[in-house]
């Protein structure tokens, strides 16, 4: 196998390209479709993930894309059957479900507790903040039916992780969010995703007449971090604080990004279809590459996507924009690159540098979070 594949760190199924939800950010193009995996394919990518030999010690699993839950907790139980069946049992996997968390039950929990499935749940904040865009299929608000799959976790003293998107409404309530995290018993950890444009989501509502007010939002974040009273985990904030701030900080190295190493992150879809690189490409249609598909299950191996004309091609435009990145960009050492498909989306080629992306996730809260430290140690 080429040395410059993998390791996997993380294999990401679309158990389901359908969604009960219709939020209005969402990437996804194919959400309303009730296309499902079969198990089968499941089966098949374990086996395909052990005979390309792309695994150290460790890889986690992550259920995504559409709403996972929506296939039922039977499947899943199949599918942890055949995790013991199949990998060896030197090898740890971790399981991660990415949920809206409106389905949540106490089978559900049951079942998370017996397989130590890690839960993560998106959620936006407050019910005015999360309503304005995480809608049902008849543009109704869902923060009550969240609410009520939290109370479930909490009640089976379930821990989990919650991802909220950043959209030009929510900037104004940093207070308001952060509270509304804090006040969750079950939370371990909560991370941020600026609404981007990506994939079917061609407008973001955060353009750069909001740049300085989503400075101001993570530096109030930051300055609530640092109250321990009234600490919470901040996905950003600890991935900032472990890079930047650790002992044997070296300007040469660099945060590590998966999204660049090939095979680093698998995603599989519905059919069996497999790409690497950012997970949102599986499934788009581009007038250059017609689809971003490497191979499939039932006839290709992981380990010879090398071999992969359209592969080799992506790839080549992928290390050509991170080199320009390296030469142009002082935030290189926070992102090692940047991300492939908003380079894609935002600028028509892997072979770029500079996203609104970048400017509003890395470059935005490398300079709120530096200017927050800079006053503090000044006191």
């Amino acid at each position: 196998m080429n040395k410059n594949l993998g390791p996997l760190d993380l294999l990401i199924f679309q158990s389901t390209s359908f969604c009960n939800l219709d939020c209005k950010y969402c990437y996804l193009p194919n959400r309303a479709l009730n296309s499902k995996i079969d198990i089968e394919i499941i089966e098949r990518t374990l086996i395909n993930v052990i005979e390309s030999g792309i695994i150290k010690d460790s890889f986690s699993i992550v259920w995504h894309a559409g709403e996972p839950m929506v296939i039922g907790v039977d499947f899943y139980r199949k599918v942890n059957d055949l995790i013991k069946k199949i990998i060896p049992k030197n090898i740890t996997v971790n399981q991660h479900i990415q949920t809206n968390a409106t389905l949540i039950n106490d089978d559900w929990c049951d079942f998370f507790k017996e397989s130590n499935m890690r839960v993560g749940i998106s959620v936006d904040g407050p019910k005015h903040i999360n309503d304005r865009n995480r809608l049902d299929l008849r543009k109704r608000g869902t923060f009550d039916r969240v609410v009520k799959g939290i109370q479930y976790l909490e009640k089976h003293n379930i821990e989990y992780s919650a991802i909220a998107v950043l959209t030009n409404y929510s900037l104004s309530y940093p207070a308001e969010i952060y509270n509304f995290f804090a006040s969750l018993k079950g939370l371990r950890s909560v991370g941020f995703n600026v609404d981007e444009e990506d994939g079917i989501n061609i407008n973001s509502t955060i353009t750069e007449d909001q740049k300085s007010k989503l400075k101001e939002f993570w530096e109030r974040i930051y300055e609530f971090q640092m109250i321990e009273e009234n600490y919470i985990h901040v996905r950003e904030i600890f991935g900032f604080n472990e890079f930047f701030l650790r002992s044997d900080f070296n300007r040469k190295k660099l945060l590590s990004n998966h999204m660049l190493q090939p095979l680093g992150i698998i995603t599989v879809d519905t059919n069996g279809d497999f790409t690497t690189f950012s997970p949102e490409l599986i499934g788009m249609d581009d007038k250059t590459y017609d689809d971003f598909n490497f191979g499939n299950i039932k006839q290709n191996l992981f380990k010879d996507i090398d071999k992969n004309k359209k592969f080799q091609r992506v790839f080549n435009e992928i290390v050509q924009g991170i080199k320009k990145c390296k030469i142009e960009c002082k935030y290189y050492q926070f992102c090692g690159g940047g991300a492939p498909s908003n380079k894609l989306y935002e600028n028509g080629s892997f072979n770029s540098t500079e996203t609104n992306f970048c400017k509003f996730t890395k470059q935005v809260q490398v300079d709120a979070f530096l200017d927050v430290l800079e006053r503090n140690l000044s006191h």
